[in-house]
């Protein structure tokens, strides 16, 4: 799990070191649509500052990248400091990074937040809730139940969020490999926890605390 800050251009915009122009651009596009300020994914889970801090990084990205001969003395800085390998600039195609969000529908019946709502008001759902916010430390799986307690498939999560399944399971599955940097898994324990009407701030401070200690940092 890396720090938003620690992130390539090519990171930020979710593609392989070799992109071409128009895959940049497409990339740069698509961010827009994310991180804007008429952006309702924006809106839902960052503030002002961190969509600014964001944008800003999004449009420094872009700038270098379309330029060939910024792009080139930007691979060459990565290359010096050591952040890719230099045989990565040569081959043909990389893997891509797991994209945060995702607007492709998964198809089928998924239910709706307010659906999701009226299962919270179940007195007998209570008991769950209370179980995972007595604990100091909140792990994936712990997620994950509170999940399935309602009901709630990780599909369903996925259409009421918009954050990609494939990050959603790194979540429920403390897949430190996987996981987004800090500034979006908060944002997205955040929105996990409020869909259940749970407690963030517990939600979020649980978990990031068992990540820490899973990997050892007291």
């Amino acid at each position: 799990m890396q720090k938003f800050e620690e992130l390539n251009h090519y990171e930020i915009f979710e593609i392989p070191i070799n992109a071409s122009a128009f895959e940049i651009r497409q990339a740069y596009k698509e961010a827009l649509s994310i991180y804007g300020d008429d952006s309702p994914i924006s809106y839902s889970f960052f503030t002002e500052e961190e969509s600014k801090e964001i944008l800003g990084r999004v449009e420094e990205a872009f700038s270098t990248l379309i330029d060939q001969e910024k792009r080139e003395l930007y691979n060459k800085m990565l290359v010096r400091e050591k952040k890719i390998d230099p045989s990565s600039l040569t081959k043909r195609r990389q893997q891509v990074p797991t994209p945060l969000f995702s607007s492709k529908t998964h198809g089928g019946a998924a239910i709706s937040k307010t659906i999701i709502k009226k299962r919270i008001k179940d007195e007998n759902l209570k008991e769950a809730e209370e179980v995972i916010l007595s604990k100091d430390m909140i792990s994936g799986d712990d997620l994950k139940q509170l999940r399935k307690t309602f009901g709630v498939k990780i599909e369903d999560l996925f259409e009421v969020t918009r954050i990609s399944v494939s990050i959603l399971e790194a979540i429920e599955n403390d897949d430190f490999g996987t996981l987004p940097p800090t500034i979006y898994l908060k944002n997205f324990l955040k929105a996990y926890a409020e869909l259940f009407e749970v407690d963030p701030k517990k939600i979020i401070d649980g978990y990031i605390k068992n990540l820490n200690y899973i990997k050892g940092i007291s």
